[in-house]
Parts: structure tokens; C-alpha cells; sequence
């Protein structure tokens, strides 16, 4: 009898200590293994299953039911596919970027990234803001786009230098940055084709620094301003004309936009024919093409040349047999409407105005901006 009372005594006993045991794991569970610097993170988890949480413990969840979880949480890492068909991954968001075509400094600054700067190339002018950091000695030039200066962009220290696909000096630069640890991302820039190439690049560094929906905005902006154009030329119902579009005088040598390029989209959107739409990329052109097409349009389009002397030069070509020369419809483009005509990005509305402006006046009334030269006079 007392034996059995001392077995059940015993039995009693460490039932009792085990139930303690298991009442102080619970309460000490939580305290021990919860940092008192963590955030809270409420989650809600849809159907019941069983789920491990970080403390190691396993729990059973209901249907929507919100369980608090103070435990840190990785987050996943960003990545992008480059113009390039790379993958880039990013642990964090840059901090310190350098920007080598002024389109994408463009595209950097509409999306608010101001202060990630910290180095563009020589001719990025747009905003006005870019020129007064460089003058402030906040950004650094270094160097232009085709002449890329890797002793400087290194000493900037930058975690990220966004690069253009199609510009060779940057492609043979990026493997150089790459083994002394800086990133490399290359965009479409000035090799986009359309705006939704445009859009492309503005999402990929909306990805890159998450502004995403920064960059959504702006291209929904872009595209509807796109169609706003487009909807005044159907109700006009005009004709296209034929256009012969040239990158500097003919003493560049004849260089033109081929039908897959940024400016034959514009060209073709403002309803004009590119006359060197069956050539891909930048065509050398000859003038027995020219007078075979007959232009009734001419754009010629640079910097630092004067309206006089590019009238003098055209004169003893035989552009003067053209359409275009006859009709007084020869236009040189300068300063902010020649950047927009050739820089890919943020500004292509404006670049489309100026261009539906000069291909058809008729509906939209003669072109009066002050970089925008009417060479032939009346």
C-alpha cells in the first residue's frame, strides 16, 4: 500500500513539474527570443496552414487571422534585366549614381532622384537644376558620353553607373567598373526606338530606387499627351508629307534616321513619311536618293550652326531642287529643339509639338520658338 502511494506520489510529482515546465516555456519563449529593437509586422496569412517563424517555434494559424510577428524580416532583393539582357541584382538602393547620356540624367531628375546624383556627362543641360549642381561642384562632369573618364568616375566612389546601350566607349568602359566593384546597369537611351522604349527605361530605374509609381505617372502623363496630338491630326485628317530629316548640314555628310529610330517614330507619329525609312539605324544618304524622294519637308538638325551660313552652303547643293527648298520648308533645329529631337526621354512631347508644327502648319499654325530657324527666307 504504501509503495503504490509512493508510485502514484511519484507519478504525481512529475506530471506537475513537467506542466510548469511547460507553462514557463511558453512565458519565456517570446521574452528571450524577441528583440526589443525590432518593428512589430503584422501579416495576414489566408488559408490555415503551418508556418515557421524565425523564433523556431512551429504554430498553427486559422483563416485570416493576423498574428503579429516581432522578428526580423529579409527582404527580398531587388533585381533588373538591363538593356543588355543582364540580370542585376541590388542588396539596397543606391546612393550615389553617375549618369552618361543626358537622356537618362533627364529621366533621373523627372523622377525626383536629384540627390542620388553625384556625376553626368558633358552635355547633359537639362534642367537648368543639373547646371547649377555642376557650377555648385555638388556633380561632377566625367567626361562625355563617348569619352567616358575612368579615373574620375571611380573617384566619385558612386555604387551605380547607368550606362546606353549602342554607345561602344560605354560598353568597352562597364567590365572595368565591374572589377573594381562599382555596378553597371545599361538602358535603351538613344537607341529607343519608340516611347514605350522611353517607358521601359523610366520603369527600370523606377525599379532600381523604388519609385515605381513615379514612374508609372510620368509615362501615363506622356502617353496621354501623345494622344491628345494624335487625336487633333485624325480629326484634320491631313496628308503626310515626305520628310528628309539630317543630322547636321550636308558637309557632315548626308547622315539621316533610318525608319527604327527614335526620330523616325516621331517623324511617322506627326504624320510625315521618312524618306529613309527602309534604312535601319543612321543611313548615309546621297543626294541622288534625296532628289529621286523629293522632300517636301528638310530638317536639319545641330548645334553651333548658323542659320546664314547653313542657307549659303545649301545653295550649292542640289537640295535646292527639293520641294521642300521650293516651298521655303527647310527648318534647322538648334539649342533645347535639336536636344529634344535627338534626346529619347521625358521631353518627347515637346519634341512631337515642334514637329507636327513645322510638317503640318496648316493645322497647327507656323512654328514660333526662337531655336527653330526658318532657313529659307520668304
Amino acid at each position: 500500500m504504501n509503495r503504490k502511494y509512493m508510485n502514484y506520489k511519484y507519478v504525481l510529482t512529475v506530471v506537475v513539474v513537467l506542466l510548469i515546465g511547460i507553462a514557463i516555456g511558453y512565458i519565456l519563449v517570446p521574452i528571450v527570443s524577441t528583440p526589443a529593437t525590432y518593428t512589430p509586422t503584422t501579416i495576414t496569412i489566408p488559408i490555415e496552414k503551418t508556418v515557421t517563424i524565425a523564433v523556431e517555434r512551429t504554430i498553427t494559424v486559422p483563416i485570416e487571422t493576423v498574428v503579429t510577428i516581432t522578428t526580423p524580416i529579409e527582404f527580398r532583393k531587388t533585381s533588373i534585366i538591363d538593356a543588355l539582357g543582364r540580370v542585376i541584382e541590388f542588396e539596397k538602393t543606391p546612393s550615389r549614381g553617375i549618369s552618361l547620356t543626358p537622356s537618362t540624367t533627364e529621366k533621373l531628375f523627372v523622377l525626383g532622384l536629384e540627390e542620388v546624383i553625384v556625376g553626368v556627362d558633358s552635355y547633359s543641360n537639362y534642367p537648368k537644376r543639373v547646371l547649377e549642381l555642376v557650377n555648385e561642384s555638388k556633380i561632377t562632369v566625367v567626361g562625355g558620353p563617348w569619352t567616358p573618364d575612368l579615373e574620375k568616375i571611380i573617384a566619385l566612389k558612386p555604387d551605380l553607373v547607368i550606362m546606353c546601350r549602342g554607345i561602344r566607349p560605354q560598353e568597352a568602359l562597364y567590365p572595368k567598373l565591374e572589377e573594381v566593384g562599382i555596378k553597371t546597369v545599361f538602358l535603351l537611351c538613344d537607341s529607343a526606338r519608340n516611347p514605350y522604349d522611353i517607358y521601359s527605361d523610366l520603369h527600370t530605374i523606377g525599379v532600381i530606387f523604388g519609385v515605381e509609381e513615379r514612374a508609372k505617372t510620368i509615362s501615363n502623363e506622356i502617353e496621354s499627351k501623345i494622344s491628345e496630338i494624335l487625336a487633333k491630326l485624325e480629326k484634320a485628317n491631313v496628308s503626310k508629307k515626305r520628310v528628309l530629316y539630317l543630322i547636321g548640314p550636308p558637309s557632315w555628310g548626308l547622315y539621316s534616321a533610318g525608319g527604327d529610330t527614335f526620330i523616325g517614330w516621331l517623324i511617322n507619329t506627326a504624320k510625315g513619311v521618312n524618306i529613309a525609312r527602309a534604312y535601319s539605324g543612321w543611313p548615309r544618304l546621297d543626294y541622288e536618293f534625296i532628289l529621286q524622294s523629293d522632300p517636301e519637308v528638310i530638317i536639319v538638325s545641330a548645334h553651333g550652326v548658323d542659320p546664314k551660313e547653313l542657307y549659303n552652303e545649301l545653295l550649292n547643293t542640289p537640295i535646292v531642287k527639293t520641294s521642300a527648298w521650293s516651298n521655303k520648308r527647310v527648318y534647322l533645329f538648334t539649342d533645347e529643339a535639336n536636344d529634344v529631337l535627338n534626346r529619347p526621354g521625358p521631353r518627347i512631347v515637346v519634341a512631337l509639338e515642334i514637329l507636327v508644327h513645322v510638317v503640318h502648319p496648316e493645322v497647327f499654325g507656323e512654328i514660333q520658338r526662337a531655336d527653330v530657324h526658318r532657313v529659307v527666307e520668304e
